[in-house]
């Protein structure tokens, strides 16, 4: 039997089209404007980043090797 590699599949994208999509709702709703859903993209964009990049633990590329 031949051994298949696994395929990793990388979902940062997904986490920052949830975080602008939602942070844009937000921001609309609350605030009535176009200003405030940009400003919700931006906030949500930057929530996606942080949950990436701290909270999300990522595994050391020599154990991903």
């Amino acid at each position: 039997m031949e051994t298949q590699e696994q395929k990793k599949i990388n979902t940062d994208r997904l986490f920052y089209i949830i975080g602008a999509f939602f942070g844009t709702l937000t921001g609309g709703v609350c605030t009535e404007s176009f200003w405030g859903a940009f400003g919700g993209l931006v906030i949500g964009l930057f929530i996606a980043m942080f949950f990436l990049n701290v909270l999300v633990k990522r595994k050391s590329e020599e154990e991903s090797a």
